[in-house]
């Protein structure tokens, strides 16, 4: 874009006075870089709760993945505070936050944001982090398979907190740091060891009804955050008195342990069969790493693309606000299908990467990897591991 670098400037300055204004971070559920926290008091106890309802009668191949969850439960903790350290996070956590009504973060809905939005949301990030856990964990990679599976359990939390389910941040409201240090000061009260059903009762029964597992991952998000929302106004602002926040904490930790335990049984299920996927989708997820070594990364501008096989072509510019595309970055890119077309992905006969100069000057780049995620399946996984000079294109064949 020809005004790329200016934005990135308007938004870095914008975003500096944020954080300044903000105490430099966002507040969600406390969660400790070494795996400790409420974040990882919520993974942890989703997983007890899953062990201690399990049906006797449940098959063998669900309560082998349960195991092998288990002997994972560090990585699980670990991946469940690890996006409020990522080092190629947003610098105001804009993706940890999901009002359910709108479908945004607060970027698109609070109207003193004026920087460039960010259209990952805490529902985007389960969807994309669950299904990179599937793909990791039917290769056998359980260790990273379950560290991933963490990171969508973190954004699971957070959606389950008022304040974020509501876009309600630090500049709107002073509630929102006091509430969840409020909750993570108490987090020992409201912690649980089953939701008092069975799996083939309650939310396990629930988590398995719909057979589309990227339907069923934006719809269990909706409810919840639906449910954390409905906590914000009713128990959890700062009108309200230190009983209704003990309540709100109560429900809320409440809800994000039933969610995570009920979240836990569907994907287990997930892996431990064979699942058909649909081929139709009008979205997909496009993740980038580049690579770890000194100018791998580019300013200039990228695309991705694909075409069928009746001769459609489908092509995006990869531009999120901030800095893409730096070194050792893993970039994520929400794609949509303009007019909504449903694209299907088995005729799908190629895809491509390709660079443009922004400049007479090329900016060199170095991609490591790609893959593209679409209806809760990665389709598209390859090792790229090429330099890009100049105006280059490098093309995918299915």
């Amino acid at each position: 874009m020809k005004n790329k670098v200016l934005k990135k400037s308007i938004n870095a300055f914008f975003v500096l006075g944020l954080c300044i204004l903000m105490g430099g971070t966002s507040y969600a559920w406390d969660g400790k870089k070494d795996g400790t926290g409420t974040h990882a008091l919520i993974a942890e106890h989703g997983l007890t709760m899953l062990n201690n309802d399990l049906n006797k009668n449940e098959p063998q191949p669900v309560k082998q993945n349960i195991e092998i969850l288990n002997k994972y439960l560090k990585d699980l903790k670990l991946g469940s505070t690890f996006p409020d350290y990522d080092p190629n996070a947003y610098d105001l956590y804009q993706d940890h936050f999901f009002d359910p009504d709108t479908g945004n973060n607060f970027t698109l809905d609070n109207k003193w944001y004026v920087a460039s939005p960010i259209y990952d949301t805490a529902e985007t990030q389960v969807r994309k982090f669950a299904t990179l856990a599937q793909n990791e964990w039917k290769k056998g990679n359980y260790k990273e398979a379950t560290f991933l599976l963490g990171q969508g359990m973190h954004y699971l939390g957070d959606l389950n907190t008022p304040y974020h389910a509501a876009n309600v941040t630090a500049v709107d409201s002073p509630g929102h740091a006091k509430y969840e240090t409020f909750v993570e000061n108490r987090k020992e009260n409201y912690a649980l060891n089953t939701t008092g059903n069975d799996t083939t009762q309650g939310v396990y029964k629930d988590a398995i009804a719909n057979k589309n597992f990227d339907q069923w991952m934006t719809q269990n998000s909706v409810k919840y955050a639906k449910k954390a929302k409905d906590l914000y106004y009713s128990h959890s602002t700062m009108k309200h008195n230190w009983d209704d926040w003990d309540y709100s904490g109560r429900e809320a930790i409440k809800n994000s342990q039933v969610c995570t335990a009920g979240f836990l049984y569907r994907f287990i299920n997930e892996v431990s069969e064979d699942q058909i996927a649909n081929s139709l989708s009008n979205e997909f997820n496009v993740v980038l790493k580049t690579a770890d070594k000194e100018y791998a990364g580019t300013d200039d501008n990228v695309y991705f693309g694909f075409e069928t096989k009746d001769g459609n072509k489908y092509e995006w510019n990869l531009d999120n606000a901030g800095n893409d595309f730096e070194k050792n970055q893993t970039d994520n890119y929400i794609l949509k299908v303009k007019d909504d077309v449903k694209v299907n992905t088995n005729d799908i006969i190629k895809y491509w990467v390709r660079k443009e100069n922004r400049t007479p000057i090329s900016d060199d780049w170095e991609l490591s990897n790609i893959k593209l995620i679409s209806n809760g399946k990665v389709i598209l996984q390859k090792d790229i591991n090429k330099v890009f000079k100049g105006n280059e294109s490098y093309f995918i064949n299915k």
